[in-house]
């Protein structure tokens, strides 16, 4: 096994990773299956929203002027009309000058009308209505397109789906929608020491659970589609077979966690060129050191540290922006600043992913380390609910100083 080159820089790693994120195809889906997928085009809307004018109150349409001059002690009195079919479309009526028309929320205004008395202000007796507080042209009617205009761009491109964006779709009768084609991620366990969690009932076998795929399938899945293909032995044989026969299948992406390092039996990264171009292998972060990245057939391939913590630094510095990237989507991760209530210590030279637990500071924030060593603790990361990445031209952040802080959706 070869020894790393040259520790590449963290800013270099990422410029490498983001220049190989070739944007995903679309695909056009049910806007009902679209919540966190990603826009692939802005969509215009094709019509008003609402499409016509409607009450926005249970009351009476009327014409506003002829409510002018209304009290509690001397109410104005509309005459009644009834449609004989109300029903869906509101009352069908057209309203002259001293008539009035029962309406719901919702429904279209009659012709003649343009204001709704809500129901609590009037009074009905027989074939008229009493008028008990004035009410202006335009009152408690929501006018057409006042939420949506024709031809108005409603939702950009790179836009993840949230569930007000679905009932949006909905209200502009728009019911497919075009949207970038999920990644299929492969993700790859290697080690000897490793076994699923389910074979580990026997406390006497002598075994790892395999975490790391599943953190990785955790991960990935709001974003693409990942899948786990197991565990291979460390074997470099067995290794070069598995790569090889993960990116001929369907896998876009491979993502390999394990046999990153320089030991002995560490084959990932001579796997890699072997198969294909290795583009870096060894970038100065802690922890995540060993992180590699290249190319098989054009497909991208990350070698990933074997300890769970590495895994995820390097993931949430090296993967999710390329994951990002791959699919039109702008980084969405929750930054706050907060103020470091102890020493968070770091070394020049290397980009430092800092376990923190961020706490409520009055209407501020507060932040400390999660003072755990050892990038196998991944208790460590269940312990925080952020973290900082301190840059590697700093030596730390001092105690009263201000820290940028991604946030986990737990805070």
């Amino acid at each position: 096994m070869k020894l790393f080159r040259t520790l590449i820089s963290y800013d270099e790693a990422l410029q490498v990773v983001v220049a190989h994120a070739h944007r995903m195809g679309a695909e056009i889906i049910r806007f009902d299956e679209a919540l966190n997928r990603v826009l692939a085009e802005d969509v215009r809307s094709p019509v008003d929203s609402p499409p016509f004018d409607r009450a926005a109150m249970d009351g009476y349409a009327v014409r506003g002027e002829d409510s002018f001059g209304a009290t509690p002690r001397t109410p104005v009195t509309l005459k009644l009309i009834r449609s004989s079919s109300e029903g869906e479309s509101g009352p069908q009526v057209a309203l002259r000058t001293g008539e009035c028309a029962p309406i719901a929320t919702g429904m279209p205004i009659p012709e003649g009308s343009n204001a709704v008395v809500m129901l609590e202000y009037t009074k009905e007796r027989g074939d008229m209505v009493d008028i008990y507080k004035p009410v202006t042209p335009g009152k408690n009617v929501s006018a057409r397109g006042e939420d949506v205009k024709k031809g108005e761009i409603v939702l950009k491109a790179g836009k993840r789906f949230r569930p007000h964006d679905i009932g949006l779709l909905a209200s502009l009768r728009l019911t497919t929608v075009q949207v970038c084609r999920k990644a299929r991620i492969g993700i790859l366990s290697t080690g000897d020491e490793l076994a699923n969690p389910a074979e580990l009932n026997d406390l006497k076998l002598k075994k790892i659970a395999d975490a790391n795929s599943y953190v990785l399938t955790a991960l990935t899945q709001s974003i693409a589609s990942p899948y786990r293909i197991g565990i291979v032995r460390d074997d470099y044989t067995a290794i070069l077979n598995s790569i090889r026969q993960s990116l001929d299948g369907t896998c876009d992406v491979l993502l390999v966690t394990g046999g990153s390092s320089v030991g002995s039996r560490d084959y990932v990264a001579d796997a890699v060129e072997e198969l294909g171009e290795l583009l870096f292998h060894g970038v100065a972060i802690r922890p995540g050191e060993p992180v590699g990245f290249g190319l098989i057939k054009s497909k991208p391939i990350y070698i990933l540290p074997g300890y769970p913590v590495a895994t995820i630094a390097a993931f949430e510095l090296l993967v999710r922006p390329f994951l990002y990237a791959l699919h039109g989507l702008a980084d969405e991760r929750r930054i706050i600043g907060a103020t470091a209530r102890k020493k968070i210590p770091s070394t020049v030279g290397r980009t430092d992913f800092v376990r923190v637990r961020v706490l409520r500071d009055g209407d501020d924030y507060a932040v400390e380390p999660v003072r755990v060593s050892g990038s196998g603790i991944l208790s460590s990361m269940t312990k925080s609910n952020g973290f900082a990445v301190i840059a590697a031209n700093k030596e730390g952040v001092e105690e009263g100083d201000r820290v940028a802080v991604t946030c986990y959706n737990d805070l």
